[in-house]
């Protein structure tokens, strides 16, 4: 249906610029603007829009079975300062998030994030307005703004075809702080420092708002500068990576990752029977991913894998501990070699602390979650694509009355 009505609103579009071509030949559904995309680009300026759409069904399990519709719509902006005026080195990114829609997890009540876009309120937000400067023969830069950190840290190539949003980045940092981290769906204004030495080393750090977006309120965009109350989130990794023009794809990454501000302790309380302030202790996560087998003949398909785990404070943290791991293979069936087809497994496992505390409360929990997801993307048009995704996890939430659950997907992207 969203295909039949993409074609039928731009047909007059195609027939009007014919340098554009067909419709279904294009790069994306509004072409070039007859040529004036085309001569922003060339000047250093690019427009995008894009609009994803998830159709999730509950099958069995969880906590409702019925259908979720969520989705996305992220307009953005790149501006290329060299270009523009002659600034080197310097770029400006602006991007928002429209979002809409029931979010899935709400039906399976999981740890793990069903829907890697969908979001519990319908809002638009300026996710990214920030702007970077690059030094030393490109070696430095530095980016300060408005901004999400899961573009840059704890990211894993190989993962990002899945929809479960475990697969992204891990539970035990997405779990923390206030209102969460500073990713997906909330930003922190902030900065972040990136060297790399080598072609194939390098480290960055972020220094960041202690809260992202505003507990209270998840509509719109929020920036607070009040360290008193809130603190910093820091966080800073250190890798190593291989293209694959070089050899076989290979990537290893350690990261740490602290809040400065005083969180509840999950169980222990003060003398006015309060739970007690705890400076958290820092997380720690560590990745490899990396190519593992490639069609000799066709250097774009083959197979690649990742592991990651990572740790938290158990003290103020539900989960102490995740791990995740997956296989992605590119054209693995004749004649569709842009398909990737993927399978993983994500795992947050409660921490000691919290199983305590709910055993205290009378509501005991179970000590992990599993997710498994099998998906499958199809690049149909320059433009669409679509993706095939069925997902089972056991024990949502850890909790014991809640029974596994089984759920399939189906995204579709546009790009405008």
């Amino acid at each position: 249906m969203l295909l039949g009505v993409a074609g039928a609103g731009f047909e007059a579009t195609a027939a009007e610029a014919d340098s554009d071509g067909p419709l279904f030949g294009r790069e994306t559904i509004t072409g070039t603007w007859s040529g004036h995309r085309t001569a922003l680009a060339e000047r250093g300026v690019e427009v995008g829009l894009a609009v994803y759409s998830d159709a999730f069904a509950v099958l069995d399990g969880g906590l409702e079975t019925d259908l979720f519709f969520p989705g996305l719509v992220e307009p953005s902006l790149g501006l290329d300062l060299g270009q523009l005026f002659g600034w080197n080195g310097t770029q400006v990114f602006i991007r928002g998030l429209g979002m809409y829609g029931r979010d899935p997890g709400e039906g399976t009540g999981s740890l793990n994030a069903p829907s890697n876009l969908a979001h519990t309120v319908q809002t638009f937000r300026l996710f990214e307005a920030w702007i970077e400067r690059s030094f030393l023969d490109e070696s430095f830069s530095a980016r300060f703004g408005l901004h999400g950190l899961d573009a840059e840290f704890d990211v894993k190539e190989t993962a990002g075809v899945f929809m479960n949003g475990g697969f992204g980045t891990g539970v035990d940092l997405s779990q923390s702080g206030r209102n969460g981290p500073c990713i997906y769906p909330s930003s922190c204004l902030g900065l972040r420092l990136r060297y790399q030495p080598t072609h194939n080393h390098y480290v960055q750090a972020a220094i960041m708002e202690g809260t992202a977006g505003d507990p209270d309120d998840p509509h719109g965009t929020r920036v607070s500068l009040d360290y008193d109350d809130e603190g910093l989130f820091t966080i800073a990794e250190m890798g190593f990576v291989r293209g694959a023009d070089e050899g076989r794809f290979l990537r290893a990454a350690l990261g740490v990752w602290h809040y400065s501000a005083a969180f509840d302790d999950l169980r222990e309380v003060n003398a006015s029977g309060d739970p007690r302030q705890r400076h958290m202790k820092p997380g720690f996560y560590a990745l490899l991913e990396g190519e593992l087998y490639r069609e000799p003949a066709r250097p774009t398909e083959g197979l690649s894998g990742f592991v990651r785990i990572g740790t938290a404070d158990p003290d103020v943290h539900q989960v102490r501990q995740y791990a995740s791991a997956g296989l992605a293979g590119t054209g693995m069936f004749p004649g569709r070699g842009d398909d990737v087809t993927a399978i993983g497994v994500s795992v947050p496992v409660n921490g000691s602390t919290y199983k305590a505390a709910r055993r205290q409360a009378g509501s005991p929990v179970d000590d992990a979650e599993l997710a498994i997801e099998l998906t499958h993307y199809v690049p149909l048009l320059p433009w669409f694509s679509v993706q095939f995704d069925a997902q089972y996890i056991i024990n949502p939430g850890t909790d014991p009355a809640v029974a596994d659950a089984l759920l399939v997907g189906l995204r579709c992207q546009f790009t405008f």
